[in-house]
This record gives structure tokens, sequence and C-alpha cells, in this order.
């Protein structure tokens, strides 16, 4: 009888539910247990080659804390990804139907433009307690728009002014205020030194080039446009006045022809080699200076004003937001969290020389001993500053002054014609109120 029940104990069927049970709940475990593809998160944004090393230490860090999360960084060491570049990509993968780039690494200026293609980070930023009182205010309004949170700011900028102070010594020249005081300083400098270039600055026909006439235009009172009336301002007399200043700049030899197709980093280049007395940049270029043990020669100052008003620098920055065809938000949230944070945005800043976001850390000794311009440019910031007009039709109306500048810039377009020309288009984007 014992043996007749075991024969039915493990008959077939019974042993194949058996085999099965067994089988399930291994595999149970091992979904527990093991890690799945589906649990790894990949994240990617698009950075300019100069700020690639900062970015892995940061990224590195997060990854070590966020162990189910991979960032990607997407940069191209032969371009280097101009900021028209980037914006061409996101503007791109905004279309797409999945993002390609779960982060968008924005531009101070594109809120307005993308804001109806990204996350409101308002109410993501109040459930989770986010402490956005510590941003600089200025850089977080940059990233609102009608009524909601579209961007947090990672880093600041301001234009600024390097001058080769030791080149100025040994030719007696001392800092010029005026554009006559400029022209005789460069003619000065030229017979002096082997800085034969004069005053850089970057004027292709691309955004570097809109930051650095909205400095000048500063100088002389222009606007380009009123974000709020909509109101056109390039053929007024002071903007033409601005427009013919820079042309001066050329067709006097105080700089040199080669600016029109300069960006950052061909400027900043020839300044290092020792080509030239003046060079308008950014506050990042310092790192670059300081490796050549430049930090005694060169000195920093807010960018020429040519009036007597006083100089004020084109307001950069950069931030991150959450498009709405992103596949992994949540994950995003996590990553834009961390990088804005304090501690993180300081290792960027230590790594970079790049201006922070956040008001404290402008005080931070650990900052100020590695960069102790860090106080001064605070101020330059909240001001000796300018911003670019916040419109959405921002991107279309850059294109048309930068058109209409190139033309000036190259002799090709008086400056009356080439600004009525710009005026007109510019005034075509605002439909009529």
């Amino acid at each position: 009888m014992f043996a007749k029940s075991r024969r039915r104990w493990f008959s077939p069927i019974r042993l194949l539910i058996a085999t099965l049970a067994i089988q399930l709940i291994c595999l149970v475990l091992w979904s527990i247990t093991w890690p799945s593809a589906q649990e790894q998160v990949e994240l990617a944004f698009v950075a300019p080659q100069e700020e690639v090393s900062a970015w892995q230490t940061v990224i590195a860090d997060f990854e070590a804390s966020h162990p189910k999360i991979r960032i990607t960084l997407v940069t191209d060491p032969i371009t280097t990804y101009t900021t028209d570049q980037r914006k061409a990509i996101y503007s791109a993968d905004f279309q797409a139907e999945v993002a390609q780039y779960d982060l968008a690494y924005m531009d101070i200026v594109w809120t307005p433009q993308f804001a109806d293609q990204l996350v409101d980070l308002a109410p993501l930023a109040a459930q989770d307690r986010v402490d956005l009182e510590g941003f600089l205010t200025s850089e977080l309004a940059a990233g609102e728009y009608g009524g909601g949170l579209y961007r947090l700011p990672m880093r600041a900028d301001v234009g600024v002014l390097y001058t080769r102070q030791d080149v100025l010594n040994q030719a007696g020249v001392l800092m010029p205020n005026t554009l006559t005081q400029l022209a005789e300083g460069v003619a000065t400098v030229k017979q002096a030194s082997q800085a034969n270039l004069g005053y850089l600055w970057q004027g292709r026909s691309y955004e570097g080039l809109i930051a650095n006439f909205m400095e000048v235009m500063a100088s002389f009172g222009a606007t380009w446009i009123d974000p709020n009336s909509q109101r056109v301002g390039l053929t007024d007399p002071a903007t033409l006045q601005a427009a013919q200043l820079l042309r001066d700049l050329i067709s006097q030899g105080i700089s040199p022809p080669i600016v029109t197709d300069y960006t950052e980093q061909a400027s900043l280049d020839a300044f290092q080699q020792g080509q030239a007395p003046f060079l308008r940049g950014w506050p990042y270029f310092w790192t670059t200076l300081k490796q050549q043990d430049w930090g005694n020669q060169v000195a920093i100052a807010p960018p020429f004003s040519f009036t007597d008003n006083p100089g004020r620098g084109c307001r950069g920055g950069w931030g991150f937001g959450i498009p709405q065809n992103a596949t992994h938000p949540e994950a995003a949230w996590e990553a834009i969290q961390y990088f804005t944070s304090e501690a993180a945005q300081a290792k960027f800043v230590l790594a970079s020389g790049f201006l922070p976001s956040r008001r404290s850390l402008f005080q931070s000794p650990e900052i100020v001993e590695q960069y102790p311009l860090m106080p001064q440019l605070l101020d330059y910031l909240e001001n000796r500053s300018v911003f670019r007009p916040a419109i959405p039709q921002y991107d279309a109306a850059s294109e048309i002054l930068q058109t209409a500048l190139g033309k000036i810039l190259r002799g090709q377009q008086s400056v009356e014609t080439a600004m009525a020309e710009a005026q007109a288009d510019t005034e075509a984007l605002f439909p009529p109120q």
C-alpha cells in the first residue's frame, strides 16, 4: 500500500506542477535580487567642451549616490557646441515623439521660447521643499514665465573685460575710458610690445555677438526690444550710435578685422598668446589664464562703456529644465535637484571657474581662496549687468540682429540701412496688439 501511494505522489502531472512551482519561485527571487535592465535609467544633456571636465566630476558624484541613474554628457571636441548649435539640437529634440535628452541644459534667454514644451518645476520644487531662496533672485526669475517655473539655474555668467596690466605698464598706458583713449592706448601698445591686435571681442554672427552688442547698447542707453510693450528700438539714435561704434572699432584699427570670425575660444586663444592687451570675455576665461601664471598680470573689470555711463556686462548663465516628452522625468528631476544644489555647484565652480547661481557660494571661503574675484563678480551680476529681452520670439529676433550686425561689421551695408531692415523684420515678429 505504501508503495502504491508513492507512485501516485510522483505521477507525471504532480512532478510537472512541482517543477513549475520551483521555477516560478526562482524567477521571483531572481527578479528581486538581480538588477534588471529596466532599473537602469539613462539621462543625457548637451554641453560645450570647456565644461566637460567640471561636469565629469559632478556627474561621478551623482552616479555614486544614485546607482540606478546614468548620465551621458554629449559634446563635440571640434565644434565645442556653441550656444546656437546647442539650441538647434534641443529645438529639434523638443519636437520628437520621445526626447533624446531628458535634461534640457538651457541658456538664460531660452525660457520664454520653450516654456510650453517644458515641465513646470514649481510644483515639484514645492513638493520636495527645494531651497529656491538660496538662488540669486535674478537667476531664478530668468526661469519663470507665465506664472510657471521652467528652469532651475545651475551657473550664472556676466560679460567682463580682461586687461594685460604688465603690457599697459610697459607702454605707459593708463586704463582707457573713452573710444579716443582706447584708440590711442592700442596704438601706443602696438609700438611698445608684441600685443598688436588691440581690443578683442566676439564678432562672429552668432549669439556671442549679441551679448557684445547688448553691452555697448547699455552704454548708450539704447533698447533693443521692450519685453512688455514689444517696442523695437533698432533705429533709435542711441542704437545706431552703438552699432556705429562696433564698426569704428574695426575701421579705426582698435580691433583687428579678424574679430568678425571670433567666438569665445578664438578670442581667448589670441589673448593668452600675448597678442592683445584687451579682451572682452566671460569669467571662466580666468581659469585658463591662471594656468599660465598670469594672475598678477591680468586684471578684470566691467566691459568698456565708451560713454560716461558705467560699463555693464551682458548676463549669461545656464540651468536645467525637463522636456514634456522626456522618457524619465522623475529621474531627470532627481538629477536637477542634485546639480543645482549648493554642494554640487560648489564642486562645479571649483573645477571650472564658472559663477554659481547660489548667493552663498560667492562668499564661500574655499571658493574665494581659489577665485578671489568672486565677491567682485557678484557685485557685477547684481549691479553692473544687462539682460537680453525675455520674449518667446527671441531666437528669430536674435538671428535678424546678428545678420544686420554682420553686414555692418563687414562694411556690406551702412548702419542706417542694416538697422532699418532689422527694425522692420523684428517688428513683423510681433502680432498687432
